[in-house]
This record gives structure tokens, sequence and C-alpha cells, in this order.
């Protein structure tokens, strides 16, 4: 319900009761940032400098957890925003 809200007060787009597209992105996304939050699962926690190594490198698989992540939270933001700007776009055209 929160989401509901914060959708149709933010961006003007109604959510479906179940399978929204923008709801299941912002639970994928939020997942994410939990399982990237839990303190010392990362080497790199420890290591700062470890962020600075190829995500082909073995042990590297935090790098890959921030790139989806990076992709699931612009994802998060942009795809309502450009689907707001599209309905105001096609409501000026008519």
């Amino acid at each position: 319900m929160a989401g509901e809200t914060i959708m149709s007060v933010t961006y003007g787009i109604s959510i479906k009761p179940t399978n929204d597209p923008y709801i299941e992105i912002a639970e994928k996304a939020v997942h994410q940032l939990v399982l990237a939050l839990v303190p010392g699962k990362y080497l790199v926690d420890m290591l700062p400098w470890l962020k600075y190594i190829p995500e082909w490198v073995p042990g590297a698989g935090f790098q890959t957890v921030a790139r989806m992540s990076r992709v699931l939270a612009n994802e998060m933001a942009f795809r309502p925003y450009e689907a707001a700007k599209r309905e105001i776009v096609s409501v000026n055209h008519m």
C-alpha cells in the first residue's frame, strides 16, 4: 500500500493489485540492498582497496552484486519517471 501511495502521488501511476512491475523492481532493489548491507559479508568491507579489482577476479563477487544493484536502483528510479513523462506527452498531444 505504501508503494501504491508513493507511485500515485509522485508519478500519477496506478499500481496493479498483483504483479505490478514497478513494485517488483522496488522489491528486488531493496532485497539486494539488504543483502549487501550485512556487515562483513564481503571482504571489501575490511579491505576497501578491493573495490578497484575487476569483476572477473575470483572473490570479487561483490562487484557483480554492486553492478546488479546499480541496474535495479536506476530502473527503480527512472522507469516510473519515464512512464510519467510519456503519459504527460500523450495527454498534451490529444
